[in-house]
């Protein structure tokens, strides 16, 4: 074990500690806005951490994953009519982020002699003499000083620190918006495509002949078995579609398909007939 965990024995305790203190003690949440009925129900809020790898400054690290799951979390909105508290789903509602009044970020100093390391790995700190760890936000507040191991730290030196402190605040908390904006776009980007593609499609006019060629194509026995023509009629079987084509300017006496009588045109029109096994409809040919 390191240094840090033989003087101060488990180490979680201290970095929850000092994360209680980043968080509850400086309001980084407005509470008001978690409030559901006065005195009676609020909004619980809790931050679990997983340490997924040891490798030196458990503590800024951890202070920064806890900022950064504050600012990306939504809660669920909510409605209440008198006694009664309804909570809407993400389909029924957009989430609401968290109020986020300022963010704090902790900057881990370690001593060796003297020298001075910033942001000390894990061999580091088995050869420190000890640690100071700061916490400012953007707005150049210092939150709080923690003093770990038994180093005497000069005003200089404290002061030289919370300089250190300020410039990381100010380029972590950089990062963490940067990252916050990039997924939103992604979010929104991905929702735009959803209800674009949830959207019917829609139905283009199209023409007699379109539809036909449509119905032959979708039936899988669009095979042309038989054709029959004569001066009166043109029929043509496509499976079970048969597509009888009518001279206008004829006149039918039989057939069983109907009678037109005769018009005078320039040039002969048709009307289309379709019969099929269950139906029978007549329209105005193409």
């Amino acid at each position: 074990s390191s240094g840090i965990n033989a003087e101060y024995g488990d180490f979680s305790t201290v970095v929850t500690r000092l994360l209680e203190r980043t968080i509850k003690e400086t309001r980084v949440i407005d509470t008001e806005s978690l409030c559901i009925v006065s005195g009676e129900k609020v909004i619980n809020l809790r931050v679990d951490l997983t340490l997924l790898d040891f490798a030196g400054n458990v503590i800024d690290a951890s202070c920064i994953a806890a900022m950064a799951a504050l600012s990306h979390f939504r809660r669920p909105d909510f409605v209440v009519n008198g006694e009664e508290v309804t909570v809407f789903t993400e389909k029924d509602r957009d989430p609401i982020p968290l109020s986020v009044l300022h963010i704090p970020i902790t900057c881990t100093i370690g001593f060796a002699g003297e020298k001075i390391l910033v942001d000390p790995s894990e061999e580091e700190e088995s050869v420190m003499d000890g640690f100071v760890s700061i916490a400012t936000n953007t707005h150049h507040e210092i939150c709080y000083i923690y003093m770990g191991g038994g180093v005497t730290l000069t005003p200089a030196l404290v002061s030289k620190c919370c300089e250190i402190s300020s410039l990381k605040t100010q380029e972590i908390s950089a990062q963490i918006t940067s990252c916050l904006t990039k997924d939103a776009t992604a979010r929104k980007t991905s929702e735009a495509a959803e209800i674009e593609a949830s959207k019917p499609t829609a139905i283009s006019s199209i023409s007699l002949q379109e539809k036909m060629d449509k119905m032959l194509v979708e039936d899988r026995t669009n095979v042309c078995e038989t054709m029959e023509t004569d001066d009166q009629v043109e029929s043509a079987q496509y499976g079970s579609i048969t597509i009888r084509y009518i001279d206008e300017t004829e006149t039918l006496d039989s057939g069983g398909v109907g009678t037109v009588q005769e018009k005078e045109t320039k040039e002969p029109t048709k009307l289309a007939t379709i019969s099929t096994p269950e139906k029978k409809e007549s329209f105005p040919g193409f």
